[in-house]
């Protein structure tokens, strides 16, 4: 089978498979003679009806059957041959096939996967935060629990310490909805409001009114898109104003700092006295502080990634979104979401050059210890304590239905590539507060 290769600058590309008739005809002649043996046509015995009547009624689905089993076979052949690697499936060009020619040739669309290039070493610098709780975190911390174990009681009119609970639409600064963001249900307090307006504002407003807030208008380490559980992609869709519609007020009256208190947070006799308590929170305060900053060096790694300079079969791709999947897209949603789409495409192949260079690869043994660390975790949610050894025929159970192994697969994936990364890359150190951190991260998010 001859082949004819073509490449544009922009890594699209077309592959042309050219068949002579000698390469199937020995093929379709026996599956002919093999269907005039089990034929049953009327008016004839198995095997006597005449050839012309089997080539009329079979020759050409049996020729287009062995013309595109072998098509497909060149093709992955020659991909893998010449060492070609592609971006989505290749997409046959629609032409039309003369069954009586010497030869057939067939067109493919295809795009070629980009030679990435960058540096991961500890050369290159990214900023790593290094925080310590403060004596203001540790008293906001402390009474954020007094208020956690306190008693709530439902009322009409909201003090200086009360919640509001209610509705969050995002809108423009005039107030007018956003059109593809979601509604969303929250709560926060009073004392968060930064703002002597929207403290006043609050105050006033009857269960049912609404209210647009400006999120600025909050303490600087009060994140609203935080407490609404905003993804990346709804923050992205923010404009950080919202209408609010408030449903309830709650006031809560604090929990005594004593030794029921210190025993149902951390069990009994673990902690006797406020200082004790203080210290616990200064550890759990230090582990959520250090796993923020770890994040926050993974996210700041794959910008820097996200920098190298490539390119994408911007043609042959988009063509292949509108002719794929279950629902293939339109031109017109196609160039809507391509920036998007881009975005993530390039994202994907860093990331798998990352774990392939690395060997940062699945094996079943970690996976099956991963799963079990988790079931441990989750019982002990529920209050039951199991080792390992319990878990184990749990998590292999789970690991039987394959989206629950994909999912955790893929859970499993992203720890080791962010412990990769974390290690990967040179650290430059930050030292500040948590609020300054909190500062910093909503100021680049906007």
């Amino acid at each position: 089978m001859k082949s004819n290769w073509i490449v544009d600058a922009d890594l699209n590309a077309r592959l042309t498979l050219t068949i002579e008739q000698s390469e199937y005809s020995g093929a379709v002649e026996k599956q002919l003679a093999d269907y005039r043996k089990k034929a049953r046509i009327p008016g004839f015995r198995p095997g006597t009806a005449p050839m012309t009547l089997i080539r009329k009624q079979y020759q050409e689905p049996i020729t287009a059957d062995e013309i595109n089993k072998r098509l497909q076979d060149e093709l992955y052949a020659y991909l893998e041959r010449e060492k070609i690697e592609i971006l989505g499936q290749p997409l046959p060009v629609p032409g039309s096939i003369d069954f009586s020619a010497d030869s057939h040739s067939f067109e493919f669309d295809m795009g070629l996967a980009p030679v990435l290039n960058f540096e991961v070493s500890e050369r290159v610098k990214i900023p790593f935060y290094v925080m310590e709780p403060t004596v203001k975190d540790l008293d906001k911390e402390v009474e954020n629990l007094r208020q956690r174990y306190g008693a709530m009681s439902e009322v009409d009119t909201a003090g200086d310490n009360d919640f509001f609970y209610g509705q969050f639409d995002v809108v423009t600064r005039r107030g007018e909805a956003v059109e593809g963001t979601a509604t969303k249900q929250g709560r926060f307090g009073l004392s968060a409001a930064s703002s002597r307006s929207l403290k006043k504002d609050l105050k006033t407003l009857a269960k049912g009114g609404e209210l647009v807030i400006d999120a600025s208008d909050f303490e600087k380490d009060f994140d609203l898109a935080h407490v609404l559980g905003y993804s990346p992609e709804e923050r992205a869709m923010s404009t950080g104003y919202y209408r609010f519609k408030l449903e309830q007020i709650f006031h809560i009256e604090p929990a005594e700092l004593n030794a029921e208190m210190f025993d149902k947070l951390f069990g009994q006799g673990a902690v006797t006295d406020e200082a004790g308590l203080r210290e616990k929170v200064r550890e759990e305060l230090s582990q959520v502080y250090l796993r923020d900053a770890e994040q926050h060096f993974f996210n700041a790694a794959t910008d820097k990634l996200m920098e190298t300079k490539f390119k994408l079969p911007a043609k042959f791709l988009k063509k292949w979104m509108t002719s794929t999947g279950d629902k293939p897209l339109d031109a017109a949603e196609v160039e809507s979401q391509w920036p998007k789409t881009e975005k993530a495409m390039r994202w994907q192949l860093i990331e798998s050059k990352l774990i392939k260079d690395n060997h940062l690869h699945i094996h079943q043994e970690e996976l099956v210890d991963f799963v079990s660390t988790e079931v441990v975790t989750r019982m002990r949610q529920f209050g039951r304590e199991i080792d390992i050894d319990e878990a184990r025929p749990v998590a292999m159970n789970l690991l039987k239905e394959r989206p629950q192994a994909e999912q955790y697969s893929e859970q499993l994936l992203q720890r080791k590539l962010m412990s990769f990364v974390l290690t990967a890359f040179g650290k430059k150190e930050v030292k500040a507060t948590y609020a300054d951190f909190v500062k910093e991260i909503n100021k680049n998010q906007k």
